[in-house]
């Protein structure tokens, strides 16, 4: 059975060193989230990131997920895909028992910051490709969690492994085309991504640069126009089927919508 633990921290006292409780819980014991009908919820993202182990997650990247949750329950489309786009990406980075290079991821960021449309809209493409590798990738998980556990993600060739690119400066048009109402979410979930950056851990690494790229107004835009096959995919993934023809549908949306 699946657990978790709550880790609390008890001072008697303003100069006391802290004290650590932990209590283990059944997974069981935690309500899934409802299905309450809409395109996009948290029920399509967190019943999807439900698919991964959870052995190697951190504070950090619980925190994105949660954000990703609750962007997902915004009433707003650019909201709803950028849910979509980052939990795609994000579970196509942690599936795979040993870390790829997230060098699409980085290219997007380093071109958003140079501010070239031609760099943009290449970078943004291949980042389409990258993710259909990942919906590849999700499927298979979702079919058999095993079959991945001795699979490296994708490797590719670039400076610093993918690792090291315009963090702030993707970021900085991130939250620049946030609105006001999700303005404090975003800025949330750029503090989680800018520790995960920093970790000396892939993994964490590789997440940041996927969230990342994922959230630039030029990728969600891709991914709204495509929201809901992506969001059917989601669906497929959440309810424990088979989401192999739903995977399909969604990567030739996908090329549609970024040659749109």
């Amino acid at each position: 059975m699946l657990s978790f633990a709550l880790v609390l921290l008890v001072a008697s006292s303003a100069f006391a060193a802290p004290s650590v409780s932990v209590s283990q819980y059944g997974i069981n014991e935690i309500a899934p989230v409802p299905d309450n009908g809409r395109l996009v919820s948290s029920y399509l993202t967190d019943r999807s990131f439900e698919i991964l182990d959870g052995g190697e997650t951190t504070v950090y990247t619980m925190t994105v997920q949660q954000i990703v949750n609750d962007l997902a329950n915004q009433n707003d489309a650019a909201s709803q895909a950028l849910a979509v786009s980052q939990t795609i990406a994000f579970l196509g980075e942690v599936v795979t028992g040993r870390t790829g290079d997230p060098c699409e991821f980085a290219a997007v960021a380093n071109a958003v910051a140079s501010g070239n449309a031609g760099a943009i809209k290449q970078a943004v493409g291949n980042f389409i490709g990258r993710l259909q590798t990942s919906i590849d990738l999700i499927v298979q998980s979702a079919n058999n969690p095993n079959s991945l556990r001795y699979v490296s993600g994708p490797r590719e060739k670039c400076a610093a492994e993918g690792r090291a690119y315009q963090f702030e400066a993707a970021w900085d048009a991130v939250l620049n085309a946030a609105s006001p109402y999700t303005l404090p979410l975003v800025n949330e979930e750029y503090c989680a991504a800018k520790r995960l950056y920093s970790s000396f851990n892939s993994r964490s690494n590789n997440v940041a640069a996927a969230v990342t790229a994922a959230a630039v107004p030029q990728v969600v835009s891709v991914i709204q126009r495509a929201l809901t096959p992506a969001a059917n995919f989601l669906r497929a993934v959440a309810s424990g089927g088979n989401p192999a023809q739903a995977a399909a549908i969604l990567k030739s949306a996908l090329v549609q919508a970024a040659s749109a």
